[in-house]
């Protein structure tokens, strides 16, 4: 009786091990089935940090008022180069576009200026972060119009708060504005600035 009572308890001994394995087993691969999801998440907090990326130009105030941290006439020189005809910027600025209170605004860095007599305009798209800085990106959209020699100033149109063209001042026959949408800008490149970002 001695016999079979310790076969049996040895018999329960190796199901317990038995068990025991199987679930650390279980248990095992259910946490390799969770390591994509945490590499999924490095991912996402990767895509999401290059949302905002750039260089900071400005800070948006709780009044709406716009303080430049890069002083204007620093973006001259490189809307210059960003033109490359020869165009000559003499006006910058950042311009809030917003059609109704309940869509968010869109921001634009635009540079002003005169080619072979004929007016030019060049805006690109800045991100607005979370604080509530102002930035430009390699990737920022460049939106250009060219104005012919009877047209005195070109105004961009807006769909929204996005530019969709350009429209000269003037109604009459032969002034027009050339308008032209580039995906990215070379601007940065040509901006050697200290502030942070």
């Amino acid at each position: 009786m001695k016999v079979v009572y310790k076969l049996s308890v040895l018999k329960g001994k190796w199901y317990s091990l038995a068990l025991c394995l199987l679930l650390w087993t279980i248990a095992a691969g259910c946490r390799q089935q969770q390591f994509p999801e945490v590499v999924d998440d490095v991912v996402v907090e990767q895509a999401e940090a290059e949302v905002v990326r750039g260089q900071i130009l400005a800070q948006v105030s709780s009044e709406g008022e716009i303080r430049y941290v890069v002083p204007k006439q620093e973006f001259m020189q490189p809307f210059i180069k960003e033109f490359g005809d020869g165009t000559v910027v003499d006006k910058t600025m950042i311009r809030k576009v917003q059609e109704s209170d309940d869509v968010e605004p869109i921001y634009y860095l635009v540079g002003l200026g005169i080619r072979n007599g004929a007016f030019r305009s060049m805006a690109l798209e800045l991100e607005l972060g979370a604080d509530n800085s102002l930035y430009l990106s390699s990737a920022s959209v460049k939106h250009m119009c060219s104005a012919s020699l009877d047209c005195d100033f070109c105004y961009f149109t807006f769909s929204g708060n996005k530019i969709i063209g350009c429209e000269c001042s003037k109604r009459n026959a032969g002034s027009e504005c050339r308008y032209n949408v580039e995906e990215r800008n070379t601007l940065l490149d040509e901006m050697k600035i200290s502030s942070p970002r």
